[in-house]
């Protein structure tokens, strides 16, 4: 009989996952490979459109993406939202830095890198290092080897759906768990609470793991608080709080004085066929020695719409399908502008013409790169006088004060409602102005280029605030840490105080450096899984 298909109310599993996303899947198959049986929880499980019951959330700054745009209920979660990006953690990440306020992990790097390989598996990327061309900089202090992978399969959920319809031990349940029942102890989960069908019903199991998104959990624990107020330090405690994200956007061109060097950075293949991409990274020397939070950089095409990009050739091509109609349907998607579409000067553009005396000899070559872009979206598009974007991706510091918190219920929502005061501070600010500034002084100093900026010094501050948006991540919400008062979890992802409660996500996250969390929070929750089984009283079954 097909796991979905079963009466999962009356049955208790070893292990019950509420969420169904990345996180969640990659812990429930590792589960079952290991023996044990789970109930899987997931709103939106038989393919139902969930809208009105799904929670409300009140964003309280514009600093954050909405609902839609970083959720996504049913099998696969939030993979079929996913780019594909998968990024590790740099030990540097897991360290208490003196200039990062409640930094440190209570877990050593090398506890997780075992299950990055596997986690790179789930993911449908490579764990192999691809083989880099040496550069041969004898100034260390941009690293030129940081990369990043991508999936080739980023959405999970067809073929996650179907594993789960073929398991003997993963039993779907559709439905919004709405609650967390603890006995009178105080220090043991007894079930979860589940709307279903208009309906509560309580979920048992021996064991529970919230792997809902760094919100939802944080939306379960805080009415978890609501009804035991000790519970996690009590409202100035630190569940709902220290909400991170990662700071990303546009303030400057790389402009690389061989352009010929921007194929290093540019889309590539591995031997197996799968994309990585070469990135800029400040080292973590001169992180430390600069007191700055880690960050990368990497290059994106200028649009040719865009005269900034200082191309004869790419100006002449957009002004041809721009007179003949064609740009908008032949461009799409090619790169973004620099400052928005609306503000595109064709006299540039015809300045770049004139004054380019390669316009015609490089014309042929972007001709061939917008073709291999358009049949092959991950391709670079090249420009011949090599000015790209450049786009950075920082970490933020920890803040007590960035975090989320339920409004009162008015009975219409089937679960608490949510504030969200997801902010920015001024210190995450400052240390993506310094990054670039070393990496400019680093171009210039090693004759490689330099970095043009596209705003007034005043004015760049300002503009990277602009950018700050995110919610995609969802970091640090439900932190780990050693000390109950310094964190929601310990080292194994267990809730302090409460026996068989466990988390699993990015919202466990102390810190986020500058990676995309999900490959290791799916490396985690694949080090969880292995916990749980070695907790687990249960004899594997045949």
């Amino acid at each position: 009989m097909a796991a979905a298909d079963r009466d999962t109310e009356s049955e208790a599993a070893d292990i019950c996952i509420v969420g169904a996303g990345p996180v969640g899947l990659a812990l429930a198959f590792k589960l079952e490979k290991l023996g044990l049986d789970v109930t899987l929880l997931e709103m939106g499980a038989d393919g139902a459109a969930f809208g009105a019951n799904t929670g409300s959330i009140e964003f309280q700054n514009a600093h954050h993406a909405p609902s839609l745009a970083m959720s996504r209920p049913g099998i696969g979660g939030a993979s079929a939202l996913w780019g594909g990006r998968c990024v590790a953690f740099d030990d540097l990440d897991f360290e208490e830095r003196s200039h990062v306020p409640y930094s440190g992990w209570p877990m050593p790097h090398e506890s997780l890198r075992p299950y990055y390989p596997e986690a790179f598996s789930f993911l449908n990327c490579s764990s192999t290092q691809p083989a880099l061309k040496k550069l041969c900089i004898p100034d260390a202090s941009i690293s030129t080897d940081a990369i990043e992978r991508w999936s080739r399969q980023p959405d999970l959920g067809a073929e996650s759906a179907q594993r789960l319809n073929g398991s003997r031990r993963i039993r779907l349940l559709n439905g919004r768990a709405t609650g967390i029942r603890i006995d009178a102890s105080g220090g043991q989960v007894e079930s979860i609470t589940v709307q279903r069908d208009g309906k509560e019903i309580p979920v048992a199991a021996r064991n529970f793991v919230l792997a809902g998104g760094g919100l939802e959990n944080a939306r379960l624990l805080l009415s978890l608080q609501r009804d035991w107020p000790e519970f996690c330090g009590g409202n100035e405690g630190p569940a709902g709080r220290f909400y991170q994200g990662h700071l990303t956007g546009y303030i400057a061109l790389l402009q690389f004085e061989k352009p010929e060097m921007a194929r290093q950075f540019a889309f590539q293949l591995d031997d197996q066929g799968h994309i990585f991409r070469r990135r800029f990274q400040v080292s973590a020397t001169v992180q430390l020695e600069e007191r700055l939070l880690n960050c990368v950089f990497w290059l994106d095409a200028v649009s040719i719409a865009d005269p900034i990009h200082g191309s004869g050739a790419l100006s002449l091509v957009y002004l041809f399908l721009k007179t003949l109609g064609l740009y908008r349907r032949l461009s799409n998607g090619l790169a973004p502008t620099s400052r928005g579409a609306q503000n595109i000067d064709r006299r540039q553009h015809w300045r770049n013409i004139f004054t380019d005396r390669r316009c015609l000899i490089d014309l042929l070559g972007v001709l061939q790169s917008m073709r291999q872009r358009r049949r092959s979206r991950w391709r670079t598009l090249v420009n011949p006088k090599g000015r790209y974007l450049l786009r950075y991706h920082a970490e933020q510091v920890p803040n007590p004060e960035s975090r989320v918190f339920l409004k009162a219920n008015d009975g219409q929502a089937p679960s608490d409602p949510l504030a969200v005061d997801y902010n920015v501070i001024d210190q995450d600010l400052s240390s993506v102005l310094r990054s670039h500034e070393i990496l400019d002084d680093w171009l210039r100093r090693n004759g490689l280029g330099r970095l043009e900026y596209l705003h007034a010094p005043e004015e760049r501050r300002q503009a990277v605030l602009n950018q700050a948006f995110d919610g995609y991540h969802q970091i640090g919400l439900s932190r780990m840490a050693a000390a109950p008062a310094e964190g929601v979890a310990d080292a194994d992802c267990r809730v302090h105080g409460i026996a068989n409660l466990y988390l699993a996500g990015s919202c466990l996250f102390p810190t986020g450096g500058h990676a995309n969390p999900t490959l290791p929070a799916v490396a985690l929750a694949l080090r969880l899984a292995e916990h749980l089984k070695d907790e687990s009283p249960t004899t594997p079954k045949d």
